[in-house]
């Protein structure tokens, strides 16, 4: 199977995330506590040992890598539009890898650098960066059953999938615009969180909505 360049790029993205977390992960004391989770107040609420926060979070993120690079073997509708396959599922692949990568060479300098968190909220910047890039991809998908918003009412139909879609992409960029800002600023105020917290919401609620309300009309349409 001849690889697409974005998936040669991720492989590199992988052999790069590895060489620096071995590096970051052996210059720590074995009982360093890495940070693995935020709430939404970028406050550090979760910590995994360095033995945990090393190798198997690098695996995770190879394990993303071969599902997307398969998915069009397990997926019957991607062999059937495997132009738009090609031209959307390697971006969002790389997407997907860098983010991972990056988030795990953070997580790695915040155990050996903790100060840093005080200097810049990256974690927002990350989030609200893949947010932004995955909501512009998201409507270019083809109806499938492993990457995209798959209700039972967007897999009905390619057009109540694309519009389910285009909705879902823009309610990404918003959210992701939304975090970007609060981490490059550093947006303390609880009238902000409670905003990104309602944006949140609505890129989980409205699209399931909006889907089911467009499979009911095309049922009707049906009778």
């Amino acid at each position: 199977m001849r690889l697409h360049k974005f998936f040669l790029i991720a492989i590199i993205v992988l052999v790069l995330e590895l060489a620096g977390v071995l590096y970051l992960g052996l210059s720590l004391p074995a009982d360093t506590r890495i940070p693995i989770h935020w709430n939404i107040h970028n406050e550090i609420d979760g910590y995994a040992s360095r033995n945990t926060a090393v190798f198997p979070f690098w695996l995770f993120n190879v394990a993303i890598f071969l599902l997307m690079v398969f998915s069009a073997e397990l997926s019957p509708v991607f062999k059937q539009n495997r132009e738009r396959y090609d031209a959307v599922i390697p971006p969002l692949t790389l997407i997907l890898v860098v983010f991972f990568a990056l988030l795990h060479i953070y997580m790695l300098l915040l155990g050996k650098y903790p100060w840093l968190e005080q200097k810049v909220q990256g974690i927002y910047i990350l989030i609200g960066a893949m947010f932004i890039c995955i909501g512009n991809i998201l409507p270019k998908l083809p109806r499938n059953y492993i990457a995209g918003i798959k209700t039972p009412w967007t897999i009905y139909s390619d057009e109540i999938w694309r519009k389910t879609s285009r909705l879902g992409g823009f309610s990404f960029v918003v959210l992701g615009l939304m975090m970007l800002v609060k981490g490059l600023f550093r947006i303390q105020a609880g009238w902000y969180d409670a905003l990104t917290l309602i944006a949140l919401a609505a890129v989980v609620i409205l699209p399931m909505a909006y889907s089911f309300v467009l499979y009911r009309k095309a049922k009707k349409e049906e009778v």
